[in-house]
């Protein structure tokens, strides 16, 4: 994926253009482009993982279809997980950089934000591959426990990364 900051930086209107010759708006403006490009970043992470969510379930009517039902309920409490952790990457917080804000987010914390969601993008990468292996199985007309258990480790590094942001913005809260 190319980075998304380079692509903001390149479609600043007249107006952004005009506030980074003034002094105060100068850092502001940089830091709300790194804003903005993390956040156009995690719509896409979050467009990923719906995406996912719908091939297991997808998966799970290949399963029907072939007449099993024994452990179904194993791959919707994974369906399930993965909702919340699609929802939660939605609406973490991107970090604010206003001029009075409560807690000062400085460029470096909002670029190791954006950093922080292209690990994420690279772990929801890895839970696309271990999805399509699970569903290969699926639509054979085999529930793999192994692979639905590839899939829940994949979901848990992602959360794990995601959670890490309050730390990074916060400082340990």
């Amino acid at each position: 994926m190319s980075d998304i900051r380079d692509e903001v930086v390149e479609d600043r209107g007249v107006i952004k253009k005009i506030q980074l010759i003034f002094p105060g708006y100068h850092g502001y403006r940089i830091n709300e482009d790194l804003r903005d490009a993390d956040i156009i970043l995690k719509d896409e992470l979050y467009k990923r993982m719906l995406g996912i969510i719908d091939q297991l379930k997808g998966g799970e009517a290949a399963l029907v279809r072939n007449g099993i039902f024994k452990n179904l309920d194993l791959l919707g409490v994974s369906r399930s997980k993965m909702q919340t952790s699609a929802e939660n990457l939605k609406h973490h917080g991107a970090g604010y950089s206003g001029i009075s804000a409560p807690v000062r987010v400085t460029t470096q914390k909002i670029s190791a934000l954006y950093d922080l969601d292209m690990k994420i993008f690279d772990q929801i990468q890895s839970l696309e591959s271990s999805v399509r292996a699970f569903i290969a199985g699926c639509e054979a007309g085999n529930l793999d426990i192994a692979k639905l258990q590839g899939v829940n480790a994949a979901l848990a590094n992602i959360d794990d990364l995601n959670n890490s942001r309050d730390r990074l913005l916060y400082g340990g809260v």
